[in-house]
């Protein structure tokens, strides 16, 4: 065990159902886990269940943090909060700084948490870790539902967080942020506060201070639920692969529209939107108009198009609909 660290007792109520919740996920005794610790709350939780629950799994378990550049002093200082609860507990540490701007089509929230995956999956890569976990909770898992429907999504959309994304996981979407505050103040662990979180310039963290609370209180459960829809939405699946019915070829997607003629509009929208993440990598800025729109193009004369967010664009010709990306500069074909 870690020196100075206290464990949760066996019989604990937030011990035992980690240990149930994590019988879902793809660990296995003896492997290495590299644990995301931004120093906040919540991660630290994450960490205080992990130490908690050794040996059963037995893990090799290091610590990582990613400096974002974006918060001068209080940066600095969560990096070196981090780098001392690791050595405190003395478990293996590595952590990155973020170089460089948004791109013109980012937001700053944008370019920070795809630095921010690129960041730990280097560590990940470089430590030889066989997984990354990160702290996202059932409050997290809520917001994103939220902040999807918000902006237009379908079924898959609803999953938000996935628990297993490639190498990433996320074992404590069912708890809340509370709790893990308890986990980690049980274990005799701290924490510092990351005082962005409370900037309502950010949609998410409006959400988070002035509506979840609102719900929670007029509808007890409320966080729950949406959590839960969530999982339903992630068991779900996708009915269809957008490729039975469109042809991937130099970076475009062509579906042929009488194959999507024969589909009903939900399923149909859905290959749609799922072709969009396929070939652009992505579904950033795409609503449910820009779906609505490509999905009326089946009917619309050939040469008819819909420009897409990111320079891409929607183009029927005679026999179907191509996605495509746009020259530079240019916002029509």
């Amino acid at each position: 065990m870690c020196p100075g660290f206290k464990s949760l007792h066996r019989h604990h109520p937030l011990l035992k159902r980690f240990r149930r919740d994590l019988k879902e996920y793809p660990l296995q005794g003896g492997q290495r886990l590299l644990l995301a610790v931004s120093g906040g709350g919540d991660s630290v939780g994450l960490l205080a269940l992990f130490l908690s629950a050794r040996p059963r799994p037995d893990l090799a378990l290091g610590l990582a943090h990613v400096h974002h550049n974006l918060r001068a002093a209080e940066a600095d200082r969560d990096q070196e909060f981090v780098g001392r609860l690791a050595e405190t507990l003395g478990l293996p540490y590595a952590s990155l700084t973020l170089r460089g701007k948004p791109a013109p089509t980012q937001s700053w929230e944008e370019w920070a948490r795809e630095g921010r995956y690129a960041a730990l999956e280097s560590l990940r890569e470089r430590g030889r870790w066989d997984w990354l976990a990160t702290a996202h909770s059932r409050d997290d898992q809520a917001e994103t539902v939220l902040l999807r429907i918000h902006r237009g999504t379908g079924l898959q959309g609803l999953a938000a967080i996935r628990p297993v994304a490639g190498r990433v996981l996320r074992p404590v979407l069912g708890f809340s942020g509370l709790e893990l505050r308890e986990a980690a103040a049980a274990c005799g662990l701290s924490w510092i506060e990351d005082s962005s979180n409370r900037d309502r310039r950010f949609l998410r963290n409006r959400l988070r201070l002035d509506v979840m609370p609102v719900l929670e209180t007029s509808m007890p459960g409320f966080t729950r639920r949406l959590s839960a829809l969530a999982r339903l939405a992630a068991e779900a699946g996708p009915r269809s692969n957008p490729l039975e019915f469109a042809n991937l070829s130099a970076g475009t997607l062509y579906y042929r529209c009488d194959a999507l003629a024969a589909l009903p509009r939900g399923e149909g929208l859905e290959l749609l939107r799922q072709g969009l993440a396929l070939v652009r990598g992505d579904l950033r800025n795409i609503g449910e108009r820009h779906l609505r729109a490509l999905w009326a193009l089946r009917e619309a004369r050939p040469g008819a198009t819909v420009a897409l967010p990111g320079g891409w664009a929607g183009v029927r010709d005679d026999a179907g609909i191509r996605l495509q990306a746009l020259p530079a500069g240019r916002t029509r074909p």
